[in-house]
């Protein structure tokens, strides 16, 4: 883990992609007291497969930008 800012107000974004998993999602906060971390492992591609292909069948029809917010219709 990283050394603390001097500036609470930083807020440090690292993103690696390690093999041999699909996709394994780490956000934490550290600070001087404690960490708060969650973590999100995709054991397949089966999910993000799935999304791409609602993607798809979403834009088909349309035309301009959308948001994943739109094509969940949340």
């Amino acid at each position: 883990m990283n050394e603390l800012s001097d500036h609470p107000e930083d807020l440090e974004i690292i993103s690696q992609r390690i093999d041999p998993a699909p996709g394994t999602h780490h956000v934490r906060y550290a600070s001087a007291i404690d960490t708060i971390e969650i973590i999100h492992t995709a054991h397949n591609r089966m999910g993000f497969a799935g999304g791409a292909v609602l993607a798809a069948e979403f834009i088909q029809s349309r035309k301009g930008f959308y948001t994943m917010k739109e094509v969940l219709g949340l």
